[in-house]
């Protein structure tokens, strides 16, 4: 029921599409400003040993008739080339370790978060009564929460990614460079973001919604979680196969060029899953396009 309704609000509402790829268009620039100073002495590292044409050979010997063995084998060519640039250029490798610290877990997860409670709100005013509001309006005006919010799922977020890493790094040791290390990262990425989801699904609608502030949010989201977690967990380990499996093949088809549609698409959506949940798990009855749906009282927590 979440599932369906999440996506046909979203169709219904496809100019939030539009409105998050703005988004992540100004945040990506904010970011790459911030990264620059990391990002290109390793660049031209990685340039001078070959690195950035082995990874793009990797992809284009798919369509040379190596099917995925050479892009796995390319891969592996890849992974190995940029091992011998840490190993030969040891201040290299110490500034792709603080370009990940400071970048990506930290100040990308901070930005990152930052759409989240807007978003909601405009979400939560369409379910609620049906209303149109814009992104930019609530972004400006919800700030402050949306700073305490960010901050406070950083940690949750971050303590994730390092499990998610711990067992991929397991993995990488445990099965080496064979076929089977990405069905199993996959697998385990699928498994432990569907649980991430989950927990904090009805953190932000709740927030938005005004019924709970940020770390009574927390609180109540995971609650309402573990109680129906057999039917909340199973709807976002379904979304998210169909959204990698959506990702993975869009990326294919157009050479990773369509991934500026579906990242945005992907995190719309998970937008109005998490507030179709809230309604639903809460017995709140909302609107879907248009039309008013009532919560089964069995779906009620």
């Amino acid at each position: 029921m979440s599932f369906k309704n999440a996506l046909k609000n979203l169709v219904a509402h496809f100019g939030a599409v539009w409105s998050l790829l703005l988004y992540i268009v100004i945040f990506a620039a904010v970011i790459s400003g911030l990264s620059l100073p990391f990002v290109m002495p390793v660049a031209r590292a990685f340039a001078d040993a070959g690195v950035f044409e082995l990874f793009r050979n990797s992809f284009a010997s798919i369509f040379g008739g190596e099917g995925l063995n050479g892009l796995w084998n390319g891969l592996y060519e890849t992974y190995k080339a940029v091992g011998q640039v840490f190993t030969d250029a040891p201040k290299i490798a110490t500034l792709t370790r603080s370009f990940v610290i400071f970048i990506v877990v930290l100040l990308f997860r901070f930005f990152l978060g930052l759409y989240e409670i807007p978003f909601a709100t405009v979400i939560d005013g369409q379910l609620s009564s049906n209303a149109r509001f814009g992104l930019g309006g609530k972004f400006f005006s919800t700030l402050t929460v949306s700073v305490r919010y960010s901050l406070c799922k950083l940690p949750y977020t971050v303590a994730f990614d390092l499990l998610i890493f711990s067992i991929v790094y397991g993995l990488g040791h445990a099965l080496g460079m064979s076929i089977a290390l990405p069905f199993a990262v996959m697998l385990v990425m699928l498994v432990l973001l569907s649980l991430r989801f989950s927990v904090v699904a009805c953190w932000a609608p709740s927030v938005a919604s005004g019924e709970r502030g940020v770390p009574k949010g927390f609180v109540r989201s995971a609650s309402i979680c573990f109680k129906r977690f057999g039917s909340i967990y199973s709807t976002y380990l379904m979304s998210l196969m169909l959204l990698f499996v959506v990702g993975a093949i869009v990326a294919l088809l157009t050479l990773g060029v369509g991934m500026i549609i579906v990242l945005p698409f992907s995190a719309a959506y998970i937008s109005y899953l998490n507030a179709t949940v809230f309604y639903v798990k809460t017995g709140k009855r909302f609107y879907v396009d248009g039309e008013v749906v009532t919560p089964s009282t069995e779906n009620v927590m």
